[in-house]
């Protein structure tokens, strides 16, 4: 069996990537296009992202599980894979049409552009990542896709040079994507052979494929209205803030992402084997340290967001403290809502639960977001994000409670908040003995972690958890 280790590895890596380009990036092409070029590209590109949610429909959670409770059984799973497959590029093929069409009738003043990133729709018809992630295979899928990020990384920095070259990028950037879904198609044979598809069997699919659509378009409406509004009913400096607090507590969380993507591949197997002690048991300790590393991020980023926020952005930022420490408050229900939906939910296909819980987290965060943005700018935005995350845990929880114990879930969780929160107090005691600086922010993070981690090394040992003493024999 796969190592959850390694694929943790791989995915967490190939995730920190996927924040650190944007960072590398954005400094370096806001200088060489212009608030009007960034907004262009801003348009254009969300614009065919869009499309590329369509073409997608759903494949990548309803795919992966699939694939997980067949890949035993080869037949199986070379039959699984071409309907899946087939049918994918079938879906895509219709939306790469309608885009056509798009480009043809409706997008006239930047036509060129669209028609230059074109090949984003195409990555997503040669998008097979589901299929290694339901085998569990997830380092040739990352090892190629993080050599083709930093390779466009380079060209950017070689052929982007000003703002006539806004083609240029959004070509890397397209080409970049399509030639990291083309790349795993040639290492394909090694794992499955190609059969007769048939509508009978391509025909199931299709339900399930809609039920997961509906709630990425849910979130994506949640992620993006808020900016929307903060720009239609704010200004660009609270728009500005609100979307660096965003950056800032992505990078943390792309870790637990990483895992429960790695997860639910491992659970869709475990339980199409009808081992339910041994997925139980997953679960359970791995929702306890989710909730550790939860806690600690939470309350380590709320100490020493006054500091870092101007230091990392610019002494312009100065207020952006005050709003990360709030957004901190949503990151333990987004880690726990993720991991049952990524190691319940989607393993048992209770999509409706997962459908219901982003449809009203997107509507409660919609509203919250009318009613507080125009007042609240930014913290407005912040408030409609936490009631977004709050509600999809709360949601994904109790619906969930007859068949996972949440309760001692929770309860095995909530001690962490202490250490939590006596960090955060030492964390600010130490900011106001000292001069701000970057010395003195890498001092309160290491601090604050080797609290923290001793606090709960001592709680962990006393309790004799089972996975900490397995990692101190191994380490002794």
């Amino acid at each position: 069996m796969p190592s959850i280790k390694k694929n943790f590895i791989y995915q967490s890596a190939y995730r920190l990537l996927l924040v650190l380009v944007p960072f590398i990036l954005t400094p370096y092409i806001s200088r060489v296009f212009g608030a009007e070029g960034i907004g262009v590209l801003a348009f254009t590109s969300s614009t065919v992202m869009y499309f590329v949610l369509f073409a997608m429909l759903g494949i990548g959670h309803h795919g992966t599980r699939v694939i997980a409770s067949v890949r035993d059984d080869s037949a199986k799973l070379n039959k699984a894979f071409s309907n899946l497959v087939v049918l994918h590029m079938l879906i895509s093929l219709l939306v790469i049409f309608f885009y056509a069409v798009f480009i043809v009738f409706f997008a006239q003043e930047y036509r060129f552009l669209f028609l230059i990133q074109s090949p984003i729709l195409l990555s997503a018809l040669l998008d097979i990542t589901w299929f290694f992630a339901g085998l569990e295979n997830f380092k040739l899928v990352t090892v190629r896709n993080a050599i083709v990020k930093v390779g466009s990384v380079i060209c950017v920095f070689i052929f982007v040079n000003d703002r006539t070259d806004i083609w240029i990028y959004a070509l890397i950037m397209a080409l970049s994507m399509l030639l990291g879904q083309a790349s795993v198609w040639f290492l394909l044979r090694r794992f499955v052979k190609l059969v007769k598809p048939s509508w009978s069997e391509m025909k199931p699919h299709l339900k399930p494929m809609l039920v997961l659509f509906v709630p990425i378009i849910a979130m994506s409406v949640y992620n993006v209205m808020n900016k929307i509004l903060l720009g239609a009913f704010s200004d660009n400096t609270e728009l500005g803030y609100f979307d660096n607090s965003l950056k800032l507590i992505a990078l943390p969380m792309g870790i637990t992402v990483a895992l429960n993507s790695v997860m639910i591949s491992r659970i869709s197997n475990i339980n199409a084997m009808g081992n339910e002690a041994g997925k139980n048991k997953l679960t359970l300790y791995s929702m306890k340290y989710f909730m550790l590393f939860a806690y600690a991020i939470s309350f380590g980023i709320a100490a020493i967001a006054r500091d870092f926020a101007p230091i990392f952005f610019g002494p312009e930022f100065e207020d952006l403290g005050i709003l990360i420490m709030v957004l901190t408050i949503s990151i333990p229900f987004a880690i726990f809502g993720n991991t049952v939906i990524s190691q319940y939910i989607l393993p048992h296909s209770k999509d409706n639960i997962y459908l219901y819980a982003a449809i009203i987290a997107a509507v409660l965060s919609l509203v919250a977001n009318l009613i507080l943005i125009p007042y609240y700018g930014a913290m407005g935005a912040v408030a409609g994000f936490i009631v977004a995350e709050t509600t999809r845990c709360v949601i994904s929880a109790v619906a969930s409670k007859n068949a996972l114990p949440i309760w001692t879930y929770v309860k095995n969780s909530l001690f962490f908040m202490v250490p939590g929160a006596m960090m955060f107090l030492l964390v600010r005691f130490i900011s106001g003995l000292l001069e701000r600086s970057v010395l003195s922010v890498i001092m309160q993070i290491c601090i604050g972690g080797i609290f923290y981690l001793g606090i709960s090394a001592i709680y962990l040992y006393k309790t004799k958890d089972e996975v900490f003493f397995g990692w101190i024999s191994k380490t002794g």
